[in-house]
């Protein structure tokens, strides 16, 4: 069975800043995903444009089988698009010593256990 989402040598640009430069990575049925990084690593654009909401500048990215740019009335048809199937958070979360990781997961699966 093929990844939920695949992305591959994901680029995008704004103007001259390079936002995201050749992030490629797979998100399996059933996993959880997150991507942790400093302000201005690309995180909330890399999702973005796995949501359809952003345009890549380069590289390739599939979800559910189907390009979130080109198909994404039928990769989700609900209002938010991809992010109803996908399970994308509405709004970013921030997790570090303000708030604690549980907090932040909890909305997520209850109650969160770490090793």
């Amino acid at each position: 069975m093929p990844a939920v989402i695949q992305v591959e040598h994901l680029r995008k640009v704004y103007g001259q800043v390079v936002a995201v430069d050749d992030v490629s990575f797979e998100v399996e049925r059933g996993e959880i995903f997150g991507m942790v990084g400093p302000n201005g690593a690309g995180k909330t654009s890399t999702v973005e444009c796995a949501e359809g909401l952003r345009a890549a500048s380069s590289g390739t990215i599939r979800v559910l089988g189907m390009d979130p740019q080109g198909d994404k009335y039928r990769v989700a048809p609900a209002h938010r698009r991809t992010t109803a199937r996908v399970g994308a958070p509405a709004a970013p979360q921030s997790v570090g010593s303000v708030r604690p990781v549980r907090l932040v997961l909890s909305p997520f699966g209850g109650s969160a256990r770490f090793a």
